[in-house]
């Protein structure tokens, strides 16, 4: 299969893209930033040769054009086979599909037939699979590949005896094989081999079987379980109703002593808080007699302190006074330094703006001269870049027109020698025309190269040289290497090869002289940036646009400020020495204390009234006979009120409440327990009566139970034999099946192992499985399992298991070539600069046969590939053509 050209149309994100002209063999770089549709392109050619048109998967759905209403279309100019073709398929809206094919006879066909002939060209020329496995995706990088289950590469394969010819083998029986597997899913289970279907199924009916004969067993053994029950609940029902009078009369005796002995704890009760009132009474009178002791004893207390308080009082007003006169002294030298510290805060604040305008307006003077050098440089730089715009001349261009010019002279000698002549002889200053060129003879004779269509005119005659058929063939090698020269020399613009050989060193002047120049600009940046030093100076221009410059240097400036330095700094110590002065006054220790002790005055002073007004409201309300008359009263009351708690303490000891309730509810425990076991062995005997009805015919279901369970068990005999051949029949072809996949395993290694030395070196190896999947790679005495390669060494092999298979399905072409070309989306991203050049030989070798389609958002990676085709997939887009 070959690629001719590539239309798209409302695909995601790509309105519009056209792909043609493509070479039939080479590798073409399609590349882009990311998000510029280089996935989609490989996508939409997935889907127009594998889906139809009137799909609505949801990998069609996907293609839906982005906030566009527009039915996706995709037009593919393709050869595979013999047949050549354009298929164009709408999808979704509007769907639609139209084949044309124009070789090796002419075809129309649209719809769903266009579909299906497609289909069948596919079908007969490739298959599926392996398109699928040559389209590679991203995702595909880190992948491996059965190469079994692609039906091209296994015909490919089949038949490559021992010494690599072919051998009489032919494809697999895949009729044989699916019969017998049929067969097989029949009995047993694809992936596990464990028993399923018809076998299951025979097994399943025998444990059912099985399982029906334990649960006659089972209720056979329970109906006889049953009857032993009836008799067990029978005996015990009889014995707890002959139990039941004796308990109950039992329950009535101790109802009535728990009866009287709850009376006497009542009364105890009633009679242990008469006695706590009465104990609470004598302890408030005995309170109320402490409490008026406690009275007179505050109005001693609070006289005693008054007095003691009032003996310092003098004193402290006399220091108060004295430090009040201190601070205010202080406080107006203080207040006055710090004035003088404000003043000269101000003329330092003043020096150092007059500092900085000095500076600025230096700093502006010098970066206006910095880039007005730069500009001056930029300047020179963008002449010599217009001077050097358009298409720059380089030593290869040179070489060619060189190599060009020389085989154009060497042609002529050529021809020279060897063409055929005509010597004419004549008089001195005789004319003839030559080809439209006129000659003048001289003494000598004059010879005349005879080539297709010589014309010579001799006066009124004209002859034209026509050569015999032997001589007409071929091609005029003179002409060809002129027709090459004149091609080189117009896609370059230039006369000659002298002109060439000018403008070269012209352009190689021009390139030393901008370098030097870009050095000069970055030395006198000196590592800044030229947008920052042009910010820099606009801030200082609007800085000091409307300020006035002080007629001061630098020098006198930096002086001005040391200056004012010194002066607020003598001010800031003033203030502190007269700081340190003041903070021992400002502590007001006198002030403090005179105020601590007319609070403490004025608080004993408080204290004794309110002492005094105490007792003389407490003397008011009873006097102290009264108090004393009150306590006596309630002494006695609280002995009364003892000696009958004592007495209705005893009578209760002697009935004991607590015990005659716990016999009471033993008791009445012991009837309610009786009459539940009569009522739940009733209950228990009825349902027991019915079980024992129900299971009536357990016998009868044992005897069925074991004849269906001997018709089971030979039927699963039966079914297992069938299964057990089938198994073995299945096991022998599998046998011969893979030892014919072991032989044509070894091609297939081969293949990859001869590609893979170019970018692993010469002692690479590789493990396969069964179906052909690499498994391991060894370089030496290293062997590595696929999982444990690198992300980079993973993608290399997947590229090159790709060209493998590629390069073996290639036999079964006709003409030799690849029959599909090897698609890749955006790879080598994890390779490293020195595999980038192994793997770039690797696509060049590739390229020579085959077409290699490569999608990148670095198409610097593949530069060392000789030969390619590199396309912007931006001018795709826009241009609507592939230049």
């Amino acid at each position: 299969m070959r690629i001719h050209s590539l239309s798209i149309r409302n695909v995601r994100g790509i309105e519009q893209l056209d792909l043609s002209g493509l070479p039939e063999t080479g590798v073409i770089v399609i590349h882009g930033d990311n998000e510029q549709g280089k996935s989609t392109t490989v996508e939409a050619l997935r889907t127009v040769l594998m889906e139809k048109h009137g799909t609505t998967r949801k990998e069609v759905k996907a293609l839906q054009p982005v906030g566009r209403d527009e039915s996706p279309t995709v037009t593919l100019h393709a050869t595979i086979g013999p047949h050549t073709f354009t298929i164009t398929k709408n999808w979704l809206r509007r769907a639609k599909s139209e084949l044309n094919i124009s070789t090796p006879r002419r075809e129309n066909h649209t719809g769903r037939e266009a579909d299906e002939r497609l289909e069948e060209i596919i079908r007969e020329h490739l298959d599926e699979n392996l398109l699928q496995v040559l389209f590679m995706s991203q995702e595909d990088l880190g992948e491996t590949i059965s190469a079994v289950g692609i039906p091209s590469l296994t015909k490919a394969l089949d038949g490559y005896g021992d010494d690599g010819g072919e051998a009489d083998a032919g494809t697999e029986d895949t009729a044989l094989l699916a019969a017998v597997e049929k067969e097989y899913t029949r009995y047993w289970s694809a992936k596990r081999g464990d028993a399923a279907n018809d076998l299951k199924n025979a097994h399943r009916a025998c444990e059912d079987a099985r399982t029906e004969h334990t649960a006659a067993q089972a209720g056979h053994r329970e109906l006889q379980g049953f009857v032993d029950r009836h008799d067990r609940v029978s005996e015990r029902r009889d014995r707890d109703a002959a139990a039941l009078p004796g308990a109950e009369a039992e329950e009535t005796e101790l109802a009535q002593k728990s009866e009287v002995a709850r009376q006497a704890h009542e009364k105890a009760t009633h009679l242990r808080r008469e006695l706590q009132l009465a104990t609470e009474a004598h302890q408030r009178a005995g309170e109320a007699v402490a409490q008026r002791g406690r009275l007179r004893l505050a109005v001693t207390q609070a006289e005693e302190e008054l007095e003691l308080r009032s003996r310092g009082l003098e004193e402290a007003q006399h220091a108060a006074e004295q430090e009040h006169t201190q601070l205010q002294q202080l406080g107006e030298q203080l207040a006055a330094a710090k004035l003088d510290l404000e003043k000269t805060a101000g003329q330092l604040r003043e020096a150092r703006r007059h500092q900085r305008l000095v500076t600025a307006a230096a700093r502006r003077a010098e970066l206006s001269a910095q880039l007005s050098q730069v500009g001056e440089l930029n300047e020179r730089v963008r002449a010599l870049r217009e001077q050097a715009g358009g298409r720059q001349l380089t030593d290869a261009d040179v070489t060619a027109v060189e190599e060009a010019t020389t085989e154009v002279t060497l042609q002529r000698r050529l021809r020279e020698q060897t063409a055929a002549k005509l010597e004419l002889g004549a008089p001195a200053g005789t004319q003839i025309t030559v080809d439209g060129e006129s000659r003048t003879f001289d003494s000598a004779p004059l010879h005349v190269e005879l080539a297709q269509g010589t014309e010579l005119t001799l006066g009124e005659i004209t002859a034209r040289y026509l050569p015999g058929r032997d001589e007409t063939s071929g091609t005029d090698p003179v002409a060809a290497a002129g027709a090459r020269l004149a091609d080189l020399l117009a896609e370059l613009g230039l006369p000659d090869l002298p002109a060439v050989r000018a403008a070269r060193e012209q352009a190689r002047t021009a390139a030393e002289e901008l370098a030097q120049l870009l050095r000069e600009r970055t030395g006198l940046l000196g590592g800044a940036d030229e947008e920052t030093l042009a910010a820099e100076l606009a801030r200082l221009d609007q800085e000091l646009a409307e300020v006035e410059l002080p007629e001061i240097d630098a020098a006198a400036a930096a002086r001005a400020v040391e200056d004012a330095e010194q002066a607020e700094e003598e001010a800031r110590k003033l203030i502190d020495v007269l700081g340190a002065d003041l903070a021992p006054w400002q502590e007001r220790k006198a002030q403090t204390t005179l105020t601590t002790l007319s609070v403490r005055i004025e608080a004993a002073e408080a204290n004794l009234a309110a002492a005094q007004q105490s007792l003389a409201e407490a003397v008011d309300r009873a006097g102290d006979e009264i108090l004393e008359t009150a306590l006596l009263e309630c002494g006695k009351v609280r002995e009364g009120a003892e000696a009958r708690s004592r007495d209705a303490e005893a009578e209760v000891a002697a009935v004991d409440p607590e015990l005659a309730e716990s016999l009471h509810l033993g008791a009445q425990e012991r009837v309610e327990s009786l009459e539940a076991s009569i009522s739940e062995a009733e209950l228990t005997l009825r349902e027991l009566q019915g079980r024992i009805e129900q299971a009536t015919g357990a016998a009868e279901r044992l005897d069925k139970a074991a004849a269906a369970l001997a018709a089971a068990q030979h039927q699963f005999g039966s079914v297992s034999r069938r299964a057990e051949a089938v198994r073995l029949l299945r096991g022998t072809l599998h046998r011969h099946r893979d030892a014919a996949r072991a032989r044509y395993a070894r091609p297939f290694a081969e293949q990859l192992t001869s590609l893979a030395r170019t970018v692993f070196g010469p002692q690479v190896e590789f493990s396969l499985s069964e179906d052909l999947e690499v498994t391991q790679r060894s370089i030496g005495a290293d062997t590595v399992p696929v999982d444990g390669l690198s992300a980079g060494a993973k993608e290399q092999l997947a590229i090159l298991t790709r060209f493998a298979i590629a390069g073996l399905t290639s036999r079964e072409s006709v003409d030799g070539t690849v029959p599909v070309p090897v698609i890749i989306d955006d790879a080598l991203g994890s390779t490293d600069q020195g595999r980038l050049g192994l793997m770039a030989t690797l696509f060049s070798q590739m390229g020579r046969t085959s077409q290699v389609i490569v999608l990148t958002c670095e198409p610097q990676r593949y530069n060392r590939v000789v030969g390619r085709t590199e396309y912007a997939i931006e001018d795709l887009k826009s241009s609507g053509m592939l230049l």
